[in-house]
């Protein structure tokens, strides 16, 4: 099975919503995919687009996290 979600920031840096490396904080920052085995891939919706590999979860946390930005992660479906 793999779990989809979104992350949202409520508060990223003023900076860099204005050089495109963030978007407002009610748009999409990233979507991503928790496979079966814990490997988690995300995409970045802002203006460059790259993708990310992490081997789980707690790995994307500790390096995107970002509690200072008001992150939020919405966990969508289950397929």
């Amino acid at each position: 099975m793999i779990q989809t979600f979104k992350v949202y920031r409520e508060t990223p840096p003023a900076d860099y919503m204005e050089t495109g490396a963030a978007k407002p904080p009610d748009e999409v920052q990233m979507e991503g995919i928790i496979f079966s085995d814990g490997t988690v891939v995300v995409r970045w919706q802002t203006m460059d687009h790259s993708t990310a590999i992490f081997p789980h979860m707690g790995m994307f946390m500790a390096i995107h996290g970002h509690p200072e930005y008001g992150t939020r992660i919405d966990y969508g479906p289950v397929f």
